[in-house]
Parts: structure tokens; C-alpha cells; sequence
């Protein structure tokens, strides 16, 4: 048995690296373990986008806990400049546009019910949304959530295990085969080739949460798969975050990032000339200068998905020292960081003042 931690994190994507990150900082001795690379997986393959305004409708169980994780950005920006590390955190809003009747409907209601709820939303009719972007002709008009953005994941990553190993994270490139317990209380993990003795074990093993043993009930997180790719940023186009039905598009560095599908095919990553044609015509939907534009380069990730879209945070019931941070789905570079921040909060108080009823487990017993 390997020494002592305070905690053990199961995996090393934005939310395991944050958790790990903050419980550092308040003292704790914590151990992340991850079977590949560090924010290698979903974390690394995500285009970023902050839009708790864009994909969720007002009574949707995660918008509250989505604002205020893309709010909590721009100081985790500002930490991070300071530690030396850009992110690219930039809120400079996102669009949902609309092509047909029905979605130009659907979005301004949901527009209505945002203001209602004292949110920053607004409607850009088809003429103002031509003359401010490069959109097709027949887009109908979209929402614009002022205060969504995008961050940089890639960056966003680096910064988030550079931080955790200055704040003395030991990290161990080592796939946990068990979460170890007895009398009802975890006692640590077993990994590949060592165990480890810890007192609290977050899992934040994404899509692959539910293949560790000793979890007391079967975590219903599926791999769903999203392909992606980059492309040259047209030149002369106003730099937005565009959103529709068929895909999106976010600007960063020069490029734009298209995606994404949303496939269920297990653990089988890569990507398709079926899918890549997909993202070929969502990105000429929404800009037609990026008609013909060859890729430059493709790539795809496993998002961990719950059967409601909703992470799974909090505590097992039944097994004391069991944290769960996983389930993030699409929303992953969104609520990582303040998932961590939640993380701390469990094991340092047990408790938490964020309101996570909704995102335990219990739901799914």
C-alpha cells in the first residue's frame, strides 16, 4: 500500500483536475489518477463554449448552476493571467441562429422567457443578423446570449495541471481498476499496478466512470461520441461563437472549430466520412465563405453522458468518502472548474452551498 492521501481523484479532466486543484489549496494532500493522458479525453477534444443560455431553456435543471459557472470565468481567467497562463477566455456572446418557422419561434420564446427570468438575451431579426455576420441568406434571425463565450480547453487544460501540481497534486499515470472500502467507507483505490489509501475518493472518471469496480450501483454515463475539426477562420468575418441545429462554430486562434455529432457507438473514437460531411455542411450553413474551405485537421472525443443530460454530483448514499463529479455531457469545459470548487466544498465543510439536489445519484436508484 502506497502512502496516505487525504483524497484521490479518478481522472484528470477539467473537473478531476479542478477538484484536485482546490483541495490542494485548502490543505489537502490529494493524488489524481488518470489511465492516459491529462485532459487528454473529452477535456482536450472540446471546441469550449460557455453557453448555459444557448442550450438550455428556462426551466431547465441546469441553467441556474451553467450561469453561474460561466460567470465564475472571468476570475479564473484573471487567476490563471497571474499564475502565467492565458485561457482564452472570451465573452463575446453566442448565437443561436434560426432557418425555419418552427426553431425562429422556438427561440423567441426562449428569448421572452429569459428576459423574464432577468437574463441579458436578445433578438437579431435576419436583416441585423446579415449586416453584423457572414450568415446564410436565409437565416430567420437568431438569439444572442450577450454574456455566453468560449474558453480555449487546450489552454484551459494546461493551465488547470500546472496549477494543481504548483498547489503539490501528486499526479500518477495509472488506470484504477477499484474503489477500495470496508464497513461502508471507502478506504482508497487499487490501481493497475499499486493501491493507495485515501480517506475520500472523488470520481470524476467521465465516460468511463462506470467501468470501476466497488462503486456500490451501476453509474449510468455513456460514451457518446463528438467528431470535430478546425478550419481557417474566413478572413474579414466578425469573430462569433455561431450556434444552429446542424452544428457551431467558435472562433479561436485564427481557426474555426466545427462540431459536433453526437454519436452512440461506445468506446470506438475516430472519426468518419459520414460525420466529417456533416460538420462540412453545418459549417457552410452558418458561414457560406467557409464553402469548399478544406480542414485542417480532424479529431473526435468521448463526452460522458447521463440518461437526462445532467451531471451526477454529490455524495453515494451508501458508501461514506464516495464523491461523484462525472456526467458532465456536453457541458464538461462549462462546469468543470466550479464542479471543483463544489468538490472542495464536500470534503472540506460537507456541504456545499450550491444547490446540487437535482445531480445526485439517488436519482438514478
Amino acid at each position: 500500500m502506497a502512502d496516505r492521501f487525504d483524497v484521490a481523484v479518478i481522472g484528470a479532466g477539467i473537473a478531476g483536475l479542478a477538484a484536485a486543484r482546490a483541495l490542494a489549496q485548502a490543505g489537502r494532500r490529494v493524488l489524481v489518477l488518470e489511465r492516459g493522458t491529462p485532459w487528454g479525453e473529452a477535456s482536450a477534444a472540446a471546441a469550449g463554449m460557455l453557453a448555459p443560455q444557448i442550450e438550455a431553456h428556462a426551466d431547465d435543471g441546469l441553467l441556474p448552476l451553467g450561469l453561474a459557472a460561466r460567470d465564475r470565468y472571468s476570475t479564473l481567467a484573471d487567476e490563471f493571467a497571474a499564475e502565467g497562463f492565458d485561457i482564452g477566455h472570451a465573452a463575446r456572446g453566442i448565437l443561436h441562429v434560426a432557418f425555419d418557422e418552427a426553431r425562429e419561434s422556438e427561440l423567441k420564446a426562449r428569448h421572452d422567457a429569459q428576459r423574464a427570468l432577468g437574463l441579458d438575451a436578445a433578438w437579431l431579426s435576419g436583416p441585423a443578423l446579415r449586416r453584423l455576420h457572414g450568415v446564410a441568406g436565409n437565416a430567420r434571425g437568431a438569439l444572442l446570449a450577450p454574456r455566453d463565450g468560449s474558453v480555449d480547453s487546450v489552454a484551459l487544460g494546461r493551465a488547470m495541471l500546472a496549477g494543481a501540481s504548483a498547489a503539490g497534486v501528486v499526479l500518477v499515470n495509472e488506470e484504477v481498476c477499484e474503489i477500495m472500502s470496508r464497513g461502508g467507507r471507502v478506504t482508497g483505490v487499487s490501481g493497475a499496478v499499486t493501491s493507495y489509501a485515501a480517506d475520500r475518493v472523488v470520481l470524476a472518471a467521465g465516460a468511463w466512470a462506470g467501468t470501476i469496480a466497488g462503486v456500490p450501483r451501476g453509474i449510468p454515463v455513456e460514451p457518446v461520441r463528438g467528431q470535430m475539426a478546425a478550419m481557417p477562420w474566413p478572413d474579414g468575418e466578425r469573430e462569433s461563437v455561431l450556434y444552429c441545429d446542424d452544428g457551431y462554430l467558435v472562433p479561436r486562434g485564427g481557426e474555426a472549430l466545427v462540431g459536433s455529432t453526437m454519436e452512440h457507438v461506445g468506446f470506438e473514437k475516430g472519426t468518419t466520412d459520414d460525420g466529417l460531411e456533416r460538420l462540412r455542411g453545418a459549417a457552410k450553413k452558418l458561414l457560406p465563405a467557409l464553402d469548399g474551405v478544406p480542414f485542417a485537421r480532424t479529431w473526435s472525443g468521448l463526452r460522458p453522458m447521463t440518461p437526462d443530460g445532467l451531471p451526477i454530483l454529490g455524495f453515494d448514499p451508501d458508501l461514506e468518502g464516495l464523491i461523484y463529479a462525472t456526467g458532465h455531457g456536453r457541458n464538461g469545459i462549462l462546469l468543470g472548474p466550479l464542479t471543483g470548487e463544489i468538490v472542495r466544498d464536500l470534503v472540506v465543510r460537507g456541504k456545499t452551498a450550491w444547490d446540487i439536489a437535482g445531480y445526485a445519484i439517488a436519482r438514478f436508484i
